[in-house]
């Protein structure tokens, strides 16, 4: 038989070969692991630790370690490369992105404190990568039912809330009223809740088009009462966008006829309806147009960020730490505050463009458009298409909505923050990425393939025993430490005994979920890769949920240091350090307790964070506050903590010297007295270069000046209190100055001291 009958023998063969049952169910596994991670992104709130958002960070953290573990391992046993020559055209400003953001950050001085940030836009590059490769149409299909899950559980919760702000007591949560009357259902806060009211009404209302339940009118009515509730004006605003962009979308590409006659009256309504949500947001602003200004001074910072580094930026995840050294001094008479840190630009382009540049600015902008200018073309070709098959229009009404929730997300990030946490920040990732894998043509490569030859029995068990054995410490450690959370807990009401229920069940679904998963692919799969891939993210997702308990300790410490306990706190920072080494506020919280305490005697104490030698209280906080100026030197209390650092040491070596046995011990404490006070003048001077309006540091200042028997130095500390920051010229927040009872005892004292001075030149 001749080599071409034989190759014509093998070709049926190879079209019939039977599919891969591991691809199989790893494909059918990828859109339910990204549903229920934005499921339970979007419903989780718990208020056991620092920053009750945190929850939603870990989630987001672990899901995505667990979605870009399971795809690297289909990846690498199919030993396909999902990034093939037909992908790249719809991938590439992704890549661009991302590639940009990496190289910014190569050159951010500062990169220990903006880690976190960058890993998350890391995580968020792969899931949109990931959705825009793999998802198709049934896909979507799975992925739209988790999130009007989410959007009923979300909104029930926001009309208890609404039912609580009329009769108190409805709301049995223990973080009800938060936020006062403002409702924010299961977000931080009332601005994220309206974002994700936003992109979840277009999502339930483009699913209504296309299946016509009626239940899904309600679920949209619901949204809307919730969204009037928040009180976000930027939401409002963005809610009537979206509905214009809809609107827009769907009358010139997926109307019938008769609808497209009414174009003109039905862009005339959505622009009215803009019109509406800009009025009532102007009649809310005026009521608080504290929020307004403080967006304002916020935005002219951030311009000065911009003209200070143009073309690459800061670098990504770095406004935070640079900002404060570029922010106006009205900030702090609007917040009240001088513990404050605005981690973010309140308007996503600009800190786009402060962060990354206008290069970077010009890749994401680029980025977005390209999102948006192929659901358009999409949309029309499947209009004018012959064929209006149902899978075809089913995939045009899911383009429409995703776009809308797309288009949604970006007229808020005009006016809010949202985008950088994770309940929205997850949503603009995973929408970028259902939108491009329902404009982009199927890739015959990316089809099931056959099943790929076997490793070798021995290293595929081994593998995945290795798995199993990983699984099972990696689930004791998690739920060992999550006890201490919970055991933190008192559950005195109702609310909070549901809390704690609810967080078990949680906790053990994600771990029970993981594992299964986790131990089905390597069990389907007859590559030993998949094991050792698998095994390899057991410590990230450790380490990722490692943050979660290192806030927990966090808030316990602070809870201790408010209740006069400094020396049970101290242990609770150090798990907190060890376990996030990224977050600096760990290590200044720390270091402000051991100024407290300032104990001299030198001890070794892992519990204070010693390492190899002992050591005292006052070189543990220098240790501390050390690695905080140079990780984040412009936050607003530091070098205020640092002064009030060396200004006790300094008192306690003068109180030394008072009872000094002898001349030399009285010359050694002397001197250490005043080189501890020249370091904390010097550390109280910077901090008003970041906060030149808190009192606390004048009145340092002019303590030291009536110690050092200055009363002209006091004088002109408390002039400068008096006369106000540069560039303050509000009559409001230039009254604080004018009759502070604090500030007017230090000038009684210096009027005696310069009483005193002058007897004694008298005498002289």
């Amino acid at each position: 038989m001749s080599a071409k009958h034989l190759s014509a023998k093998k070709l049926p063969a190879q079209k019939t070969a039977r599919p891969a049952a591991f691809a199989v169910f790893i494909r059918n596994i990828l859109p339910v692991v990204t549903g229920w991670l934005c499921l339970l992104v979007s419903i989780s709130f718990f208020t056991a630790t620092y920053d009750t958002a945190q929850v939603k960070l870990t989630l987001l953290h672990n899901g995505a370690v667990v979605l870009l573990a399971l795809w690297a391992a289909l990846k690498l046993a199919e030993r396909k490369n999902p990034f093939t020559r037909a992908n790249l055209p719809w991938l590439l400003p992704f890549f661009v992105y991302i590639g940009w953001n990496a190289l910014s950050f190569a050159f951010l001085p500062y990169k220990m404190e903006a880690a976190e940030e960058f890993i998350r836009l890391l995580m968020y590059g792969g899931i949109t990568l990931l959705i825009a490769c793999e998802f198709r149409a049934q896909d979507v299909r799975t992925l739209t039912k988790f999130i009007i899950a989410a959007a009923w559980i979300s909104f029930a919760y926001a009309a208890l809330q609404i039912i609580d702000g009329f009769f108190p007591g409805a709301d049995f949560m223990p973080w009800r009223g938060f936020f006062t009357r403002r409702v924010f259902s299961t977000h931080a806060n009332p601005n994220f809740f309206g974002a994700f009211v936003i992109f979840a009404s277009c999502v339930a209302g483009a699913q209504y088009l296309l299946t016509r339940k009626k239940s899904l009118l309600v679920l949209l009515g619901l949204g809307l009462a919730a969204l009037f509730f928040t009180e976000s004006k930027g939401a409002w605003v963005a809610y009537a966008a979206a509905l214009a962009c809809l609107a827009g979308l769907y009358t010139n590409f997926l109307a019938p006829d008769a609808a497209r006659k009414h174009l003109k009256k039905i862009n005339i309504a959505a622009g009215c309806f803009v019109l509406i949500a800009l009025v009532l947001a102007g009649v809310y602003a005026a009521k608080r147009f504290q929020s307004v200004s403080f967006r304002a001074y916020t935005w002219l910072s951030a311009v000065e960020m911009v003209q200070d580094a143009p073309v690459m930026g800061t670098g990504p995840g770095s406004f935070k730490i640079i900002y404060p050294a570029y922010r106006r001094p009205q900030i702090f008479y609007i917040e009240n505050s001088h513990n404050t840190e605005t981690q973010h630009a309140e308007n996503e382009y600009l800190e786009q463009w402060a962060t990354t540049g206008t290069v970077g600015l010009a890749v994401f902008l680029w980025m977005i458009v390209f999102v948006l200018v192929c659901a358009a073309r999409n949309l029309k070709r499947g209009a004018q298409s012959a064929e209006r098959t149902p899978a075809l229009q089913e995939r045009s009404w899911y383009l429409l909505g995703y776009t809308g929730a797309f288009f949604g997300l970006l007229a808020h990030a005009f006016v809010d923050i949202s985008l950088r946490f994770a309940s929205s920040g997850l949503f603009f990732a995973v929408f970028m990425g259902v939108i491009i894998a329902l404009c982009k043509e199927p890739d015959d490569t990316d089809a099931v393939g056959a099943e790929l030859p076997a490793s070798a029995a021995w290293l595929t068990g081994g593998a995945r025993v290795l798995l199993l054995g990983g699984l099972l410490y990696a689930a004791w450690r998690v739920a060992a430490q999550f006890s201490e959370v919970t055991g933190a807990l008192a559950a005195a009401t109702f609310g909070e005994g549901a809390l704690i229920a609810c967080s078990w069940a949680v906790l053990l679904f994600c771990v029970l979920g993981v594992m299964y998963v986790y131990v089905r692919a390597a069990f389907l799969s007859r590559r030993a890769i998949v094991g050792f891939v698998l095994f390899a993210s057991l410590p990230l997702l450790c380490f990722f949920y490692g943050f979660f308990q290192a806030n927990h300790y966090y808030s316990l410490g602070v809870s201790l240091t408010g209740k006069n306990n400094p020396e049970g706190a101290i242990g609770y920072f150090t798990k907190a350090v060890a376990l996030n080494p990224f977050q600096t506020e760990y290590r200044q919280f720390r270091a402000n307790v051991f100024a407290a305490t300032m104990n001299l005697t030198k001890t070794f104490s892992p519990a204070r964070g010693d390492k190899d030698d002992p050591s005292d209280d006052y070189e543990r906080a220098l240790k501390d506050f050390a690695v905080v100026l140079k990780r984040a030197p412009n936050h607003a209390l530091l070098h205020q903590n640092i002064g009030q650092l060396y200004y006790a040491m300094a008192v306690r070596q003068a109180q030394g010297a008072q009872h000094a046995p002898n001349a030399a011990e009285y010359e050694r404490f002397s001197q250490n007295a005043r080189d501890n006070m020249a370091q904390a003048k010097r550390a109280f001077e910077r901090s008003l270069t970041v906060d030149p309006v808190n009192e606390s540091t004048y009145l340092f200042l002019i303590s030291i000046a009536l110690m050092e028997r200055n009363p002209e130095r006091a004088q002109y500390w408390i002039d400068a209190y008096r006369r106000g920051p540069a560039g303050v010229t509000e009559p409001e927040f230039l009254q604080r100055h004018q009759n502070n009872p604090r500030v007017n005892a230090a000038q009684r004292q210096v009027e005696q001291l310069r009483s005193s001075v002058l007897k004694n030149t008298a005498k002289k």
